[in-house]
């Protein structure tokens, strides 16, 4: 099976336990490397052709628009070999994935591919999120979402950290 671990994170100021701190690595990119450590699976950083700003409320406020747009930024790269298995992780914005994840969704080969969900949060869950993968790739499977709220992987990252 060929296997990849695909993810959109953003660095910078983020929400951590409702308050805004910054971070060198995003949420959802030290959950997809502490992965990687323990797969051995290669990394995919989904990345928007233009750069998202660090501060936290420039930032949310820019994917609110892309997602009251319905947008699809250009990515600066896509996958370009089919995978049987793809470990996708993303935040929950607005109750979803932010948009650059739809990019990235709607330019995948989704036969015969099995998605496995990884969502970081500050309490949100995953809200619509498997619906919207659902409806951009119908072909897939789907499987159990892993949910983890911020606030755990900020501990597990410090715990990774002095144990390496």
């Amino acid at each position: 099976m060929k296997s990849v671990i695909a993810y959109f994170s953003h660095r910078g100021y983020n929400c951590v336990d409702g308050k805004v701190k910054y971070l060198e690595k995003g949420n959802t990119e030290i959950v997809a490397h502490m992965i990687a450590c323990v797969s051995h699976l290669p990394l995919f950083k989904i990345e928007p052709e233009s750069n998202y700003p660090d501060n936290f409320y420039e930032y949310l406020n820019i994917t609110q628009q892309e997602l009251a747009n319905k947008a699809y930024p250009q990515l600066k790269g896509y996958l370009h070999d089919h995978y049987d298995e793809i470990y996708l992780g993303f935040p929950n914005y607005w109750g979803t994935m932010p948009r650059a994840v739809f990019s990235f969704l709607k330019e995948l080969d989704d036969n015969n591919v099995v998605i496995h969900p990884f969502i970081t949060h500050d309490g949100g869950d995953y809200g619509s999120s498997l619906t919207d993968i659902k409806t951009l790739c119908p072909h897939a499977t789907i499987t159990e979402p892993l949910s983890l709220k911020c606030t755990h992987i900020c501990t597990s990252q410090h715990i990774l950290d002095t144990k390496l």
